[in-house]
């Protein structure tokens, strides 16, 4: 009888054991989700994608559980256009935004707050970039979100301890979040010289003190009821570069920097004019000849990155104590890449990779455990984000969005998603050099590369490189007569794009 009644209690607690069991391993339908952005973070400054002197551990934890996308590109790329791109999952002719002053018109198109009118707890810390000038638009932006702690302008990598953006609670007092630091300290964007604005009393840094922090408010405020989104928009590593935290401040010191076979004074003289003498050039051009100076400016962009790696580890131990890393994907990349003195440029905007190449990882961590570590080699762009965001919520992905979902690329990282984009630049900045960016348009195929600099005619108008047998760019085949097929059929993709993408 004894026996009986142990085998009756086994079996009436076995639907309750299976279920305790189903819930620890399936997948939940509705996850969370962290979109991080590095600010100018190029495709290959990290050590999960073979930069052999950059460590950055956490980022990798994105990699390693997750897939990294090698081919990550931007459809623009220049701050707040490619931010506009990356809300809307639009191309910069829908969306609107061509310069830093022009609002996304609808905030109702973009992720965060469609998610919002579905049901997640949403959050934003961090560089808006979107019309960033503009006090009124902020406080439009912060009624679109549960949590809002954007910084204005081009954001800070310090504030005062009692700053009212550090201090903020980012809810209830969202719509009044703005930096209350002295005007004489906000120069600089919150750096001295060598460290904080002396001016900055008790100053906390950007990515290693009061963004974890918030990120730490926004997780103890939301409402458990809800799946959450949080955007987070690093400052790092755009400049000012001495902006890193002092942690950092002995790393790489006297190390060489990796440079490509294209940071040359040949390559950058091998560049029109035009290009030559447009916005912030004359420091690339240095950058080409003077190894010293080039690599003691991008010692300080690595720590920057530092900084960004150490945020991610953050994240990634406060979801693991709170037990949240189970449900919540983690979405990576860059609002462009970054030149460092490849053809003789400095900054970004131009199409060529060093500027129009980022990273892309994506960790979710309900993926069967094989998929774990894959990489993915076909082209994803920053007007995938949106979409991709939408449909891990379960949502439908709205007709207006140009852009592609990665979701099925998570499960089967050997599919191609596409073999070709259209890339647009029409900022110009300034009328004239040494300020002027040339505005440009083009196509980029897996092994082919179309350039046409619009305000341009004649020798130099356009480009046309094989990248497959000249990576680095350096051999301009528009002139050579074996190409002049493939140039025909570079430009009519670039007139198809250009009715396509509207």
């Amino acid at each position: 009888m004894r026996n009986f009644f142990v085998l009756l209690t086994a079996l009436l607690l076995l639907p309750l054991t299976l279920l305790h069991a189903a819930d620890m391993s399936a997948s939940p339908a509705t996850p969370n989700i962290i979109f991080l952005l590095a600010d100018d973070m190029r495709w290959d400054a990290m050590s999960c994608a073979g930069n052999p002197l950059l460590k950055t551990p956490n980022i990798d934890r994105l990699a390693a559980g997750g897939i990294r996308f090698e081919n990550g590109f931007v459809t623009t790329s220049i701050c707040a256009v490619s931010r506009a791109s990356i809300l809307t999952g639009q191309y910069a002719r829908r969306h609107g935004v061509n310069d830093f002053k022009q609002p996304v018109s609808d905030l109702q198109t973009t992720y965060p707050v469609i998610l919002r009118k579905n049901g997640y707890y949403t959050g934003f810390i961090g560089k808006w970039g979107v019309a960033a000038h503009d006090r009124e638009y902020f406080v439009r932006c912060a009624s679109e979100f549960d949590f809002w702690a954007g910084d204005m302008f081009q954001t800070a990598y310090w504030h005062q301890r009692n700053c009212n953006y550090v201090t903020n609670n980012s809810t209830s007092g969202r719509t009044n979040s703005f930096c209350s630091c002295p005007p004489q300290g906000r120069k600089g964007e919150g750096c001295g010289p060598n460290g904080p604005n002396p001016a900055l009393q008790d100053p906390v840094h950007a990515e290693t003190e009061f963004v974890p922090a918030k990120i730490r408010s926004f997780l103890d405020q939301r409402d458990i009821a809800k799946p959450f989104c949080l955007s987070v928009s690093f400052k790092a590593p755009h400049g000012p570069w001495q902006g890193f935290a002092p942690r950092f401040a002995g790393d790489f010191e006297g190390a060489a920097i990796p440079r490509r076979a294209n940071v040359t004074l040949d390559a950058a003289m091998q560049q029109p004019e035009f290009l030559r003498s447009s916005l912030a050039n004359d420091v690339g051009l240095n950058l080409a000849q003077d190894t010293q100076k080039r690599d003691e400016m991008f010692r300080q962009y690595y720590r920057l990155i530092e900084g960004v790696d150490f945020c991610v580890g953050e994240i990634l131990k406060e979801l693991q104590q709170r037990g949240l890393a189970g449900n919540t994907v983690i979405l990576f990349t860059a609002d462009n890449g970054h030149f460092s003195g490849e053809h003789g440029f400095f900054g970004k905007w131009f199409m060529h990779e060093e500027s129009l190449r980022v990273p892309m990882l994506i960790l979710d961590p309900r993926l069967p455990k094989e998929q774990a570590g894959k990489v993915c080699s076909s082209m994803v762009l920053n007007i995938d984000i949106a979409p991709t965001i939408l449909e891990l919520a379960g949502l439908k992905v709205p007709g207006t969005m140009q852009g592609e979902s990665l979701a099925p690329l998570l499960s089967s990282p050997a599919k191609t998603l596409r073999t070709e984009f259209f890339y647009e630049h029409l900022y110009t900045h300034w009328p004239k050099p040494p300020k002027h960016i040339e505005p440009s348009e083009g196509v980029r195929t897996m092994d082919w590369k179309y350039i046409t600099w619009l305000e341009q005619a004649g020798n130099g108008r356009e480009e046309l490189y094989d990248l497959r047998n000249d990576p680095l760019e350096m051999k301009n085949l528009v002139a050579d007569h074996a190409a002049q097929k493939r140039l025909e059929e570079m430009r009519d993709k670039h007139k198809r794009f250009m009715a396509e993408v509207k």
